[in-house]
């Protein structure tokens, strides 16, 4: 398993042109949500996590922003239809990337369920070979470990990977009727690797202030 994703890592670092950007993301709206939604959650057997939201935010905006869902084959640069994210998951013996299929037609409630169930599959190694391909976009979580955000390899021959920092409490300026002040605030980091011959900097940073907005903004039921 580490020599070939070694080799997968060195490649990649080789032929594409790595650019990272970085934003600063309020969860404090999603923390509420959650915390309103999770027991109706747990009735129906799944756990809501922040994830889902991230995952839920970063499907809705990929429609939006095709060059970040693209793939780059030889000389060409495919624009591909189906939505399909992969989510890290780390494992005792290495790191696996199970892929959630068509994501941008889930629900919050599809998302939490697939993320819980392709996690637990890749834990007590029941994943097939199906649940492993086509993805078209990954996102890794450093953060569970404490990170606060990290710049990751791109995994070809996709053409961008979200990095999502830990998420904790931390002091911020807000603004209340008019008047500035300090607010106690959940945020974390968001890091997006993207390979610039295929993403330009400004369409990188669309796509991250959209997926930003709709975290900031998201929906009371999604």
């Amino acid at each position: 398993i580490r020599k070939l994703t070694a080799e997968h890592m060195v490649m990649s670092r080789r032929v594409s042109a790595h650019v990272s950007t970085f934003f600063d993301i309020d969860y404090t709206r999603v923390v509420g949500i959650r915390a309103r939604r999770k027991a109706d959650f747990a009735a129906r057997g799944v756990n809501l996590t922040y994830m889902a939201f991230i995952v839920k935010a970063v499907a809705d905006s990929l429609r939006k922003h095709p060059t970040l869902n693209a793939a780059v084959m030889g000389e060409s640069t495919i624009l591909r239809r189906d939505i399909n994210l992969g989510i890290a998951v780390s494992l005792d013996w290495g790191l696996i990337v199970p892929v959630l299929r068509h994501t941008d037609e889930l629900s919050l409630m599809g998302i939490a369920r697939g993320i819980a169930d392709l996690a637990e599959r890749a834990r007590s190694k029941k994943l097939g070979p199906d649940d492993v391909q086509k993805g078209t976009f990954t996102i890794t979580n450093p953060g569970v470990f404490g990170s606060v955000v990290g710049t990751p390899i791109l995994n070809q021959p996709q053409s961008a990977i979200l990095c999502v920092g830990t998420i904790e409490k931390q002091p911020a300026v807000v603004t209340v009727d008019g008047a500035d002040m300090i607010a106690i605030r959940t945020k974390g980091m968001l890091g997006l690797s993207f390979d610039h011959r295929v993403v330009d900097g400004g369409d990188a940073d669309k796509f991250m202030a959209d997926v930003k907005k709709t975290l900031q903004q998201f929906p009371e039921e999604a």
